[in-house]
Formats: structure tokens, sequence, C-alpha cells
């Protein structure tokens, strides 16, 4: 789009040719060794006559608006003029301020070295590679990992009568709800006396955490050992015991903020004061007394830089998920730029003229580290997120936390949003995330083998020629220059993702990543269950009774409507099973295709086997 308007309509190739022919200052002067390159695309075929390609390659950036002439200046003009306005709105003024404080583009402040095949690419769409971009990041600021709170689980899906595990940065959590002070507590998930994971355990009457094997109690505030049932009491051995630091367990500082369990992963003894430490990531527009959100958690096999880059790309949904939440014919050029410098804590971005078209504005994009990636739209009807949280667990593996605030102007969506069951809305949602489930998966599986065996970064193993992949561009460098390269594992474990997930069943499924940690979900799953054999007996006996009437000569009219009746119950119990099915494995293929012949009856075959 960024072309003078004459050549728009045509190949980039064949603009290439026009511009070449059209300016003096690109043919090769009289007596030059001039080489012929053919190029063959979209059926044509095309001389480029060029004498020596840094000279075509420095025209082109001319013409592309890197240099002083002319059509430079056009392209500027016509850049600028293009640009969508920023949405004007009291609840979102940051917001606004980053569209007003937009600079040039990421990587437009220094002209681009030269390249293969510059004199055939416009360096308005080809970018450096990401260790080239002039982005002024601060990397003075090591990144501490540990001291960042971390999301755990939403308070809707947890109980207060049993124990959580939760692996976080490749150590494994227990958190219970004290009955006494009803607040979280939260320890190193392993018993001193054998190793015993605590989560096996049960929480006693004080509040405590009971390990399974052998009865030790532990205090979750500050980790102490309460009990030894194997030692007797008052003794002089259980005080020696229960005095050694070898007898604690590690405790973690935990908060509860906006419908999430959150923890700080430092140990709470040698933590700093509560005002001392740093704020929990929290989404400001949730606190909105006409927000409404919709909230989904899944454990994902995928690394969580796989989940992040991922949902930073903008250009990938009206491909990946067409038929879902995008459409092919919706996808348009995405020039993607950043909003300041990469810091530390993070980086800002703006996409000027936003999804569908520009039709709703400018979209603005915060990763806010280590794992929090929000994208704000704001029109005048409504105000919508997308907030992904991405927990790195252990390599290779994550938890997403995803929220979808709405903020409706009108009435009549609001009042719409919450009669739909958060069950079904997660089936849904979980199909959405499983659009690109698998090649995710392989994906970076792929980029680790051009990485360790020919040492590649991953600037060098991907090629990422467009304004498109500034965000990821950014963010990978973030890891790489600020983060360390991966999280903070501890000392010891491997930086090595597992073993590639052999069949889609194990990628598509639900029930292990999801259902058996919502509670939403595994309630409506035993309700549906319960109700699939209820109607199992309900419609054989209509069917036996419809039998009954028609040897017994029964009204034709009471035969078929108990008949009729029997059918109705079957086919009801079939709708529900397919509700059960999808708790437990999403379905094949994704909506972006249709389903072969093959893909469909296996897909029936499974739905009819529940």
């Amino acid at each position: 789009r960024a072309w003078p308007l004459p050549l728009r309509g045509t190949s980039p190739l064949h603009r290439v040719t026009m511009m070449m022919t059209r300016s003096p200052s690109l043919v090769a002067p009289a007596g030059a060794a001039a080489t012929t390159t053919t190029t063959r695309r979209r059926g044509l075929n095309t001389n480029i006559a060029t004498s020596r390609p840094k000279r075509v390659g420095a025209a082109l950036v001319t013409l592309s608006g890197g240099g002083a002439g002319s059509r430079g200046s056009l392209l500027q003009r016509r850049a600028s003029s293009g640009a969508a306005a920023a949405p004007s709105s009291s609840s979102c003024a940051a917001a606004a301020s980053l569209l007003q404080r937009t600079s040039t583009p990421l990587g437009a402040s220094s002209p681009a070295p030269a390249r293969r095949g510059a004199s055939i690419v416009p360096t308005a769409i080809a970018e450096p590679d990401v260790s080239t971009l002039p982005m002024n990041a601060d990397t003075s600021e090591k990144f501490n990992w540990h001291m960042q709170w971390y999301p755990v689980a939403f308070t809707a899906d947890l109980t207060d009568d049993a124990p959580y595990p939760f692996t976080l940065l490749g150590e494994p959590l227990v958190f219970w709800k004290d009955p006494l002070s009803a607040e979280y507590r939260c320890t190193a998930d392993r018993c001193p006396h054998r190793m015993v994971p605590l989560s096996e355990g049960r929480i006693n009457e004080k509040g405590e955490i009971e390990c399974a094997y052998h009865g030790w109690t532990f205090d979750g505030k500050d980790g102490s050992c309460t009990g030894i049932p194997q030692l007797p009491k008052p003794s002089l051995a259980l005080d020696t015991a229960l005095n050694s630091p070898r007898a604690c367990v590690t405790p973690y500082p935990t908060a509860v903020a906006q419908g999430i369990l959150w923890v700080l992963p430092v140990n709470a003894l040698n933590a700093p004061a509560e005002a001392d430490r740093p704020p929990l990531p929290l989404i400001p527009e949730l606190d909105h007394p006409d927000c409404v959100v919709q909230d989904i958690h899944r454990d994902l096999p995928m690394d969580f830089s796989t989940l992040l880059e991922n949902v930073m790309d903008v250009s990938h949904v009206p491909f990946t998920h067409h038929n879902s939440v995008g459409k092919r014919e919706n996808a348009t050029p995405v020039e993607l730029e950043m909003v300041g410098k990469l810091a530390a804590n993070g980086f800002t971005g703006i996409w000027k003229e936003g999804p569908r078209k520009g039709k709703y504005g400018s979209q603005f994009t915060q990763f806010q580290a280590p794992n929090l990636m929000r994208h704000t739209l704001i029109t005048d009807q409504f105000t919508t997120l997308t907030v992904v949280y991405a927990v790195p667990t252990t390599p290779g593996r994550c938890r997403l936390m995803a929220r979808f605030p709405f903020i409706f102007k009108a009435k009549l969506p609001k009042l719409i949003f919450p009669l739909v069951p958060r069950w079904y809305s997660h089936m849904n949602q979980n199909s959405i995330l499983e659009d690109d489930q698998i090649f995710l998966h392989k994906q970076e599986r792929l980029i680790e083998v051009e990485r360790n065996f020919n040492n590649k970064t991953y600037a060098q193993a991907c090629y990422m020629p467009t304004k498109a992949d500034v965000y990821v561009n950014a963010f990978r460098r973030w890891i790489a220059e600020i983060a360390g390269g991966h999280p903070d594992w501890p000392k010891g474990m491997v930086q090595k993702l597992p073993a590639q997930e052999v069949t889609r069943e194990a990628l598509l499924d639900r029930f292990h990543s999801h259902t058996v940690n919502c509670k939403s979900c595994a309630v409506a799953l035993a309700n549906i269950t319960k109700a699939r054999k209820a109607l199992r007996v309900a419609s054989l006996v209509a069917l036996v009774g419809a039998a009954a009437a028609f040897a017994r000569s029964m009204p034709v009219h009471v035969v078929v409507l108990t008949a009729l009746l029997a059918a109705a119950l079957a086919g009801v119990r079939e709708v529900l099973g397919g509700f059960v099915g999808k708790m437990k494995v999403g379905p094949y293929p994704p909506p972006r295709r249709p389903p072969s012949m093959m893909e469909a009856a296996l897909e029936t075959a499974r739905i009819a086997l529940i």
C-alpha cells in the first residue's frame, strides 16, 4: 500500500521493473558490464538489467521512502495520510497517548545494509534481521525471573477442601486454602522426610497440609514442620526434629486479585516487604463497572515463548483462524510499529490500521514481561481486550490463562453475556486454541533442530521480511538479550523440549489439559453423564412402550407418539454425547478447511463410541 498509485495492482517484481525503466538513475551507464537476471513470477518472464547491485539497492531505498527523492516524499505523505487516528476514550487514555507518541517504524532510523535479493524485494517491506534492528534496547538491567508475580489458577476453579498442585519455572508447588484464615498458602510440593508430593495429602483442621505418606504436617505461612507422628510427644527428640531447618518446607507469598490466585516464587521468609514487591500484572479495564469477561485456562504442549509469540502475531488470525474468529478475505498487509524502546519490563506497539481492514481503528499491544500480552481495541460502541498470561511450567510446556474483557456501551450485550454457561464458552474457546496447537508444537521442534545442529539463532532460522513480525522480533530479542535466553529453570534442568507427541489426540487432549482443572467443565461433564444415563433408560422404556402399544393394537397415534418420544430422547442423548466428546478431545480438522471423507468418518465414529 506504500507504492505510488500508478503502480498499484501489479506484482512487486513488475513494479520494480517499471520503476527501473522510468528512472534514469536506475539505468546502467554506457559501457558498464551489465548482468541480466531472468525471473519467473506469476507466469511472467521479466528481465531485470542491473549494472551494480549496490547501486540498484540504493535506488530502491530511495524509491521506497528511504531517500530524499520525490518518490520517497510521496510515499511518506501517503503513509502519513493513511494512518488511522487514535481512538479517544477516557477509559484508555494511556492507549490514546501511545498513538500520539508513535514515531518512525521499527528499524527505520538507519538504512539497512545490503542484502542478497535487495534488488528485487522492496526495502519498505524487507526489514533487516532482528539482530540488526536499531531498537535502542535497554539491556543494562538483567531480568529476574523469580521476582515476578505469576498467575496460577482462576479462583472460580479452586476448591477449598483439597490441595492444588502446580509446577512453576520447573518447581513443583502446592496450594491450599487455610480454613481458619481464609488465605491461600503455598509451599514446595515435597515433604522433606521422603520427598513425597504434599499435594497427595490433605488439609487438616488447623489449616496445615498433611503428608499422605507418614502424616507429617506443615504450616503454610512459614513452612515450619508442626508434627511428626513417629516421635513421642512431648519429647526432646520431637522438639529437636521440629526445630531443624531440614524439617521445613519452603513457603511462597500468594495473593488473590481480579479472580486469580497469584504466587511470587521467592522464599517468603526472605522475600521483600509487601510494599517493596513488584506490582501484580493486573488489567485495569476489568475493574470497570460495565466490564464483562470470559476466562479460560489450558495446559499446552508448547513452550511459553511459542505461545506468547503466537498471540502477539496478529497477521495469522485471518488464515489460521478462518471460520472461527477470522476470515481470509479480511487479510491485509500488516504494518506493526514499536512505541518506545525495548526494555527489561517489555515493550508496547501499535497497529495503526487495526483488524478488519481498519473497521475498528487502531489496535494497541503491550508485552509486560515475563508472561503478559494484551491487545486493546477501542471503538465507539465497545472496548475489547485479548489478555494472555503464558506461564512457564517446564521446558516445552506452559499454562495459558486467557481473559476476554468487553466493555459495551449498549445494555443488551451486557445482559446476554452472563447467560452463556461458562462450560459451553470453554468448548468454543478450546476450539480456537486448537486451530494452531498442532503446528506450533511441531514448529518449535524444527526451530530447536536449527539451533542445536545448525547453530542458528531464531532470527537466522526464520525468514521474517515483513513488518507483521515486528512484535515477534522484539519479543525474541527480549528473550535473547535481556532474559538470559530462557526462563530461570532449576539448576541442572536441561533446556530441551520433550519428545514430540505422535498422535493428534494427544495434542488435542482437553480432558487432562483443561477439564480436570476447570470446576465448571468438570461439574458439567458429571451432570451430562448422569443425564445421558437417564436418557438411555427413558428412551428404552419409550421404545418398549411403543412396541407394546403396537402389539395390543392401540390407536396409531399412540404408537407413533411413543416411538417419536423414544427417538427424541435418543437424539438428545446423542447431542449431549457430542458435548462429552468435546470435553475430552478436540475435533479435527480445524474450521479453516473442510474435513476429508476419511476425517469426517473418523470424527463421526469417535462421537458415536462415546
